[in-house]
């Protein structure tokens, strides 16, 4: 039986590896001559550039220290030229949790706010997740765009409780929706990475991870590059086997109950909106007339 931490592969030392080795050295405005035995930076360039001693960053990148000041953190992240969400993710997984013991919050239940809000989101396809990207409950259009295969009810039900990453992933009928599916697959596996950084010692978390990478060799092969994003907004475009080609913005926020409101939208009195409004029309009822 994998440890928990082992599982959600938070290791410090085997990310920095993968930062340290994706970075060139003229990027850096470092002068290379003659070969080099692996790619990207030495430890001694590394080092260098974050004003710490290569004794000390070789120590973290072999897993003999296990964490670090923030200060020596930061310096570190800007000589590996680590993006904002990256840096982050670096700080979360370098310093002590501080309470390792502390059981996962329970945020799986809905505010009577968030439900009204719920309610109240007819023209955008919505859904609240919990941090794990269990879908918590999600309104009709929602439903009909992603999964109806499913039954609109099965969000109460906290054993069959679909999770939209693990959807994407080991479900046909919605991978099948995504027509850049690198793209999609790409941003699941960052996503998941970034939020296992505050949530290292999450047993529910680290199962979901590990039956991902049981289950699909393509997440397996994602996951090691320990690539880091927090994607909160964007678009995305549909193939939907109903209304057919369909681009979509969407957004994240964070609700008062600790959860997460997810969103679709289209841009207004264009054809995309047209079609996810469709969606809301009983065709059944519209073909048995």
């Amino acid at each position: 039986m994998r440890k928990v931490d082992q599982i959600v592969n938070t290791d410090l030392g085997s990310y920095l590896r993968q930062m340290r080795e994706r970075v060139r050295p003229e990027q850096r405005g470092l002068r290379t001559s003659g070969s080099r035995r692996v790619p990207g930076l030495r430890r001694e360039e590394v080092a260098a550039l974050a004003g710490v001693s290569q004794t000390y960053y070789t120590r973290l990148e072999q897993s003999q220290t296990a964490h670090a000041s923030p200060q020596v953190l930061l310096s570190i992240a800007r000589a590996l030229d680590l993006s904002t969400d990256e840096r982050d993710y670096l700080l979360k997984i370098g310093t002590p949790v501080q309470d390792p013991h502390q059981p996962a919050p329970q945020a799986d239940q809905l505010s009577p706010s968030t439900k009204m809000l719920m309610a109240s989101l007819g023209n955008v396809a919505a859904a609240v997740l919990n941090y794990r990207c269990d879908i918590l409950a999600w309104n009709s259009l929602y439903h009909k765009l992603f999964a109806p295969h499913l039954d609109f009810d099965v969000t109460e039900d906290g054993d069959r409780r679909p999770n939209i990453i693990k959807m994407n992933y080991l479900d046909d009928n919605v991978r099948a929706l995504y027509a850049d599916w690198a793209a999609e697959s790409e941003s699941n596996v960052t996503y998941l990475r970034f939020i296992s950084g505050n949530h290292r010692h999450d047993p529910r978390l680290a199962e979901l991870i590990g039956e991902l990478t049981i289950q699909s060799e393509e997440f397996a092969a994602l996951w090691c590059r320990q690539r880091v994003s927090n994607c909160i907004e964007g678009t995305k475009l549909f193939d939907h086997p109903v209304v057919g080609e369909l681009e979509l913005m969407y957004q994240s926020a964070d609700l008062q109950d600790g959860n997460i409101l997810k969103f679709y939208h289209a841009e207004p009195d264009s054809p995309h909106e047209a079609a996810l409004q469709l969606l809301t029309v009983d065709l059944d009822s519209v073909h048995h007339r």
